[in-house]
C-alpha cells in the first residue's frame, strides 16, 4: 500500500478529524452563508414604501427575490420596540428564493399613528392582505398560496394573529415569542404597575405611546393578547417555534404544548442555548427557518438528513443505483471495484464523489480497510487530477458518517481549494448537467494511471 495512501487510511479510520468532528447539526443552508447567481433580466432587489392602514402611512420594505416567476414570501414583524430588526434573517431568506416584507407598525419608528398593541395587531393583518392583493402580488412577483408570517418576540405574537386571522396564510414562524396578556397576572398593585412602566419607559422611545398606556391596554385586554389561545388556533397549518434558553424558552414550551393540546399535525419546536437576540445564534436561527421553509419550497435544499449510524444497507440508495446503471454520473474514473464521479451539487467546481463498487459500507465504521485502501487510493489520483486539470494549490478530503451524511452509502469527497477563498459545509446548488459533464472531462483527462 502507498504510504500517503495508508496515512489517508488511517486518518479515516480514526472516525473524523476534530475540524470536522464537531458537525452536530445538518450542513448550513447555501442561502446562510452564499449569495445567488445575479439574475441579469429580474436581478434581486428592493423596495420601500408605506402601506396606508386606516389613514395612517405605515413603512414597509420588500427584499425582492430574483426571478419573474411568483415567489414565495415572508412577512416579518419586529418586536417591541424592534431595536432588533432581524435583516439579516430577511436577506438569507431572500437569498433562498423567497421575498421577504418588513413593517414598522403604526407610532413605531417613523411610521405614522399611535401606537399600540391591538393597532400593531391590525396592521400585520393588514400587511397580510396587502401582499394578498392581486395587484401587489402581480407586481412583486407574490405567490399569494405561499405566504409564511414570521415575528420575534412581540412579533410572535403579531404573526400567530395575523395568521389565525386569515386561512389562505400558509404558515408561521414563532421567534423567543412574547405572551403579552400573561403580564396581566403579575400587575396585582399600583406599585407594581408603577414599576413595570418604569421598566418599560426606555423601549417606549421610539413609539408613539406611552409606558402607562401599554400597562393599561395589557390589563383590560389580556385575553385579546393569550398567545396560548392564538397558538391553539393556528395549530391546523405548519408552525415553526423557536426558543431562547436564556430568554423565552419556558413560555415557548407552553406554546408548543397548547398547539399539540389542539391537534397541532405539523408543529416543528427548536431550542437554541441563547439570549432573547439571539446574538450568539444568528447562523443557526438563520438556518432553521431557512430549513423548516424548505416544505413550501422545493428548490430549497432540504438539509436535515441525518443517517443513522447503525441500520441494514439499502439496496436501492442513489449510488447503489448509480453503479447499477440506473441512474447518470458524471464519471471521472471507475474500475472493478471504485467509481468517481461529479457532485451534481459540487461544493466548489470540481468536487468528486469516490465511492466502492463492491462494499456495502453505510460508513466508515463498517468498512473493510482493504476496501477503504481502494477507496482511498483513488481518492488520491482524484486529488492529483483536479491539481493538474484545474490549476489549484490544494484540495479537501471530507467524509461524514450519520449527522451531515446525505446517502448511506460510504463516499468520500474530493473538493478542490481556492488559496484566499474560506470553505463553508452548506447545501449546495445542483450544478448544471453541462458544467458536470465539461468538468468531468478534464478530471478525466489529467487522471493518472
Amino acid at each position: 500500500m502507498h504510504r500517503t495512501v495508508a496515512a489517508l487510511t488511517a486518518l479515516l479510520l480514526a472516525v473524523a478529524s476534530p475540524a470536522f468532528a464537531e458537525l452536530k447539526a445538518p450542513p448550513t443552508p447555501r442561502a446562510v452563508v452564499a449569495d445567488p447567481a445575479r439574475d441579469k433580466d429580474h436581478p434581486a432587489d428592493m423596495a420601500a414604501f408605506q402601506v396606508d392602514i386606516a389613514g395612517s402611512k405605515v413603512n414597509a420594505i420588500l427584499y425582492l427575490a430574483s426571478g419573474a416567476e411568483p415567489h414565495p414570501t415572508m412577512l416579518f414583524l419586529h418586536g417591541f420596540p424592534g431595536n432588533e430588526t432581524n435583516i439579516d434573517l430577511l436577506q438569507a431568506v431572500r437569498r433562498a428564493g423567497w421575498n421577504a416584507m418588513r413593517i414598522n407598525y403604526r407610532g413605531s419608528w417613523g411610521s405614522q399613528g399611535t401606537f399600540s398593541f391591538a393597532n400593531a395587531r391590525a396592521d400585520g393583518e393588514a400587511a397580510v392582505a396587502w401582499l394578498l392583493d392581486p395587484a401587489n402580488a402581480a407586481k412583486y412577483h407574490v405567490d399569494p398560496k405561499r405566504i409564511v408570517v414570521a415575528g420575534h418576540s412581540m412579533g410572535g405574537f403579531m404573526a400567530a394573529d395575523a395568521v389565525s386571522a386569515e386561512p389562505r396564510v400558509a404558515g408561521a414562524v414563532l421567534i423567543d415569542s412574547w405572551d403579552i396578556g400573561k403580564e396581566a397576572a403579575k400587575l396585582t398593585s399600583d406599585q407594581v404597575r408603577k414599576g413595570a412602566a418604569e421598566a418599560m419607559r426606555p423601549d417606549t422611545a421610539p413609539l408613539a405611546t406611552t409606558s402607562e398606556a401599554l400597562i393599561a391596554e395589557i390589563e383590560r385586554d389580556a385575553a385579546k393578547l393569550d398567545l396560548e389561545k392564538l397558538s391553539a388556533k393556528i395549530a391546523d397549518r405548519p408552525v415553526l417555534m423557536i426558543g431562547a434558553e436564556f430568554a423565552g424558552a419556558p413560555t415557548t414550551r407552553k406554546l408548543a404544548a397548547a398547539a399539540r393540546a389542539a391537534g397541532a399535525q405539523a408543529l416543528t419546536e427548536t431550542y437554541m442555548a441563547t439570549d432573547h437576540s439571539f446574538s450568539d445564534a444568528r447562523i443557526a436561527l438563520e438556518s432553521e427557518v431557512i430549513r423548516w421553509l424548505a416544505r413550501f419550497d422545493p428548490t430549497i435544499a432540504p438539509a436535515g438528513s441525518r443517517i443513522p449510524l447503525k441500520a441494514a444497507y439499502d439496496p436501492n440508495n442513489v449510488f447503489a443505483r448509480i453503479i447499477r446503471g440506473e441512474l447518470p454520473a458524471y464519471k471521472v474514473y471507475e474500475d472493478a471495484d471504485v467509481l468517481a464521479f461529479m457532485d451534481r451539487a459540487p461544493l466548489e467546481a470540481g468536487h468528486v464523489l469516490v465511492i466502492s463498487k463492491t462494499s456495502k459500507a453505510r460508513n466508515l465504521l463498517e468498512m473493510d480497510p482493504k476496501d477503504l485502501a481502494k477507496v482511498m487510493a483513488v481518492a488520491q489520483k482524484v486529488g492529483q487530477a483536479e491539481v493538474d486539470a484545474l490549476g489549484l494549490e490544494g484540495f479537501m478530503i471530507l467524509q461524514n458518517n450519520g449527522v451531515g451524511q446525505s446517502v448511506p452509502h460510504l463516499h468520500v469527497h474530493v473538493i478542490p481549494r481556492i488559496a484566499g477563498k474560506p470553505v463553508y459545509l452548506a447545501e449546495n446548488a445542483v450544478a448544471d448537467p453541462k458544467d458536470l459533464e465539461a468538468m468531468a472531462a478534464k478530471i478525466r483527462a489529467a487522471m493518472k494511471p
